[in-house]
């Protein structure tokens, strides 16, 4: 029979984690980056249905370009806004 550790078993990691960087405001700063998109309260998190093939096609050029999924989704939205004014 297991027994439990005194604190849970996480203990032993407590400690360990750095803690993250402040950003601009206060907010959470990703490695070298600068605030996270998801801390930032100027972007939206935004979800959208597309096929499987399609998905798997974008990832894979964006990972040879070293691209990211929310600013080809941003451009591209962008874009369609200025050709409707």
């Amino acid at each position: 029979m297991s027994r439990k550790r005194a604190g849970g078993k996480f203990s032993d990691f407590m400690g360990v984690a750095q803690p993250a960087t402040e950003g601009a405001k206060g907010r959470r700063a990703t490695k070298g980056k600068g605030i996270a998109k998801r801390d930032d309260p100027d972007y939206k998190q935004a979800l959208a249905y597309v096929r499987r093939d399609t998905h798997r096609r974008v990832m894979a050029r964006l990972a040879e370009t070293e691209g990211e999924y929310s600013d080809l989704v941003e451009k591209l939205l962008t874009g369609w806004l200025e050709a409707r004014k």
